[in-house]
C-alpha cells in the first residue's frame, strides 16, 4: 500500500469510540452478553477507569509524544482494536488513551468484528 493511503475512511474512524464511550460500552447490557474469551464476559469497567486513573506518563514521554505529533506527517490520530477480557487491552488501551492525550491526537477504539471463539 502507498504510505500516505489508509483503508480506513475518515468516517469509518469517526465512527470509533472514543476511551470515555468504550468504559460506559463495557459496563452495557449489549456488551456483556456478547460472547467472551472462554467464559461469561464480567464488567470490566471499573478496571479499565482504575489503568487510566493510575496510567502516568514520564515528562520526557510526553515531550517525546508532542515531538512526533508535531513532525510533518506525523501522527494524528490513534486506532484501536480491544476487547476488555484480554488483560493485555485493560493495561493498554489506558495508556495509549494517556499518550492520544499527551500528543493531541484522536483515539479510537473499535472491538474485534465477528471473530468467535468456537
Amino acid at each position: 500500500m502507498e504510505r500516505g493511503k489508509s483503508v480506513i475512511t475518515p468516517e469509518r474512524f469517526a465512527s470509533g469510540m472514543t476511551f470515555d464511550q468504550y468504559v460506559a460500552y463495557v459496563a452495557t447490557p449489549e456488551n456483556l452478553k456478547r460472547e467472551g474469551s472462554g467464559r461469561p464476559r464480567a464488567d470490566m469497567s471499573g478496571s479499565l477507569r482504575a489503568a487510566y486513573a493510575a496510567a502516568r506518563l514520564h515528562e520526557s514521554q510526553v515531550a517525546a509524544v508532542k515531538w512526533l505529533a508535531a513532525q510533518p506527517g506525523g501522527p494524528a490520530r490513534i486506532l484501536v482494536i480491544s476487547e476488555e477480557w484480554s488483560s493485555d487491552c485493560r493495561r493498554d488501551v489506558p495508556m495509549l488513551a494517556r499518550l492520544a492525550e499527551a500528543g493531541g491526537m484522536e483515539l479510537r477504539i473499535f472491538r474485534r468484528d465477528g471473530q468467535h471463539f468456537s
